[in-house]
């Protein structure tokens, strides 16, 4: 099975500099209320729990194959955890939380419902905020990965390094968007201060009505028939932004390929 680098990555969204440090976690799949070393335990056990799992579906007996197995997987394994806003009760501080499972590309728990996936994009044209025209949908010679995101956005903002150094890797392979509802010259100032190295389509809400899922920042991949084959949450910052980085070139890689 091909390796890649194990990555537990914790999003958080905090709400205001001086929130307290929760005690308690809520697990919004179950309800379960754990104490922070519960919580710690709980989102460990999910690699044992999920490798053991697909070890035991696999009938392996020997005692060699079994450890190879389970150590490969735990480098596919990928946990995130999306951390909500606290809730003060009495003397606790509870952190709700929810949390996306996924090995290699494929999600086995995802906790947002992107029904945009398998969506074929009728071929429009637009003009770019630099001036360019550009297709998006229908047959294209490259894949596209469209970045919704608007001036207000923190996380947007975060991963706009890390999407600059996908665009200067792939960008004689992939079409690189960016799309937001915000007017031209409120981008353009933007711009000014923050780089951000994709082609710019600006004021657009009706595109963005069509192939919007969820709240941003949200990465949109389509492929070279215009279809939507992958849809991801932001890529974040920090120190497994590399690794995060590698999940989204390999996307990038089979649509490029295909």
């Amino acid at each position: 099975m091909k390796k890649i680098n194990l990555l537990f990555t914790v999003a958080f969204l905090i709400f205001g500099c001086n929130e307290s440090e929760p005690n308690f976690y809520k697990n919004l799949y179950t309800g379960e209320i754990y104490t922070t070393l519960e919580h710690e335990k709980f989102i460990g056990g999910l690699y044992i729990k999920v490798s053991d799992s697909l070890i035991k579906n696999q009938g392996l007996t020997n005692l060699t194959n079994i450890k190879e197995t389970r150590d490969s997987l735990l480098q596919e394994i990928r946990v995130i955890s999306n951390y909500n806003k606290i809730i003060k009760s009495g003397d606790s501080i509870i952190r709700p939380f929810y949390y996306d499972l996924r090995i290699g590309k494929e999600y086995l728990i995802r906790s947002k419902n992107f029904e945009k996936i398998g969506l074929e994009i009728i071929e429009e044209k637009h003009t770019t905020l630099e001036g360019e025209e550009i297709s998006i949908g229908g047959k294209q010679d490259k894949p596209t990965l469209i970045n919704l995101w608007f001036i207000g956005c923190r996380g947007c903002i975060e991963e706009m390094p890390a999407l600059n150094l996908l665009k200067s890797k792939y960008a004689d392979k992939v079409n690189f968007v960016a799309v937001t509802f915000d007017k031209n010259e409120d981008v353009i100032k933007f711009l000014d201060r923050k780089e951000f190295e994709f082609a710019h389509l600006t004021n657009k809400k009706e595109l963005i009505k069509v192939i919007a899922t969820k709240p941003y920042p949200e990465n949109i991949f389509i492929d070279k028939n215009g279809i939507i084959k992958y849809i991801e949450g932001g890529i974040g910052s920090g120190d497994n932004l590399n690794l995060v980085i590698e999940h989204f070139e390999k996307i990038l890689e089979e649509l490029i390929n295909e």
